[in-house]
């Protein structure tokens, strides 16, 4: 058979009948013509913010305002024994009046915390006593000692100076907020009332740019 033949009849019924080769259309349904297109919701943004956002915001800020008073009050209440530190680096211990030096600067960074009349005038044990309540417990009952040894004509020894020197500088790293003695124990160590203008000069508050003082005469 020739193949000629053949192909035309293969090929013609295709070509003869070009229905059977295209599916027929499906007709719509009356049903879907009413819907509409599925619409997506907007993408969620990072503003405005929620009631809740804005509340966390105004709690941290809050926050962060009260720590930063915190701080400032802090370093106002440490600043008097910051500078009394500095003062008592630069005191010389092989001096005679070393020990006075100390002991005057001590008491005038106590009034710079406390009123004069609470401070100024004591000495001795109640003095001693006062001081060594804002003392570690190891290192009590010694600052009385030494300071006693400033109406002495013998200066302290190296040693002794270094240890009121540690002691001094403990009590002013003490933490502790200062209050003043009460009236039944400053009068039971001997307590004895300030006066004199000498003495009110002499014991005036700690002032940063003045390395000495004269002693405060108790």
């Amino acid at each position: 058979m020739d193949p000629a033949t053949v192909n035309s009849e293969i090929v013609t019924p295709v070509i003869a009948n070009p229905q059977a080769a295209v599916p027929m259309a499906t007709a719509p349904n009356p049903a879907l013509a009413d819907l509409q297109d599925i619409i997506h919701p907007d993408p969620i943004g990072a503003w405005p913010w929620a009631i809740g956002y804005w509340l966390v915001l105004a709690l941290v800020i809050a926050l962060i305002t009260l720590l930063v008073i915190w701080l400032r009050k802090r370093a106002r209440d440490f600043a008097p024994k910051k500078a009394a530190k500095q003062l008592l680096n630069q005191l010389d211990k092989q001096a005679p009046s070393y020990v006075s030096d100390v002991n005057s600067l001590l008491k005038r960074t106590a009034m710079s915390y406390l009123s004069r009349d609470a401070i100024a005038s004591l000495d001795g044990e109640a003095w001693a006593t006062w001081l060594d309540s804002y003392l570690p417990a190891p290192k009590r009952q010694r600052i009385g000692a030494l300071l006693a040894k400033r109406h002495q004509p013998t200066p302290l020894t190296l040693a002794e100076a270094n240890e009121l020197h540690e002691l001094a500088q403990a009590w002013l790293a003490s933490k502790a907020t200062l209050s003043a003695p009460e009236s039944n124990l400053v009068q039971a160590k001997g307590y004895v009332q300030a006066s004199g203008d000498a003495q009110a000069k002499s014991q005036a508050p700690i002032q940063p740019a003045d390395t000495k003082q004269p002693e405060a005469q108790c």
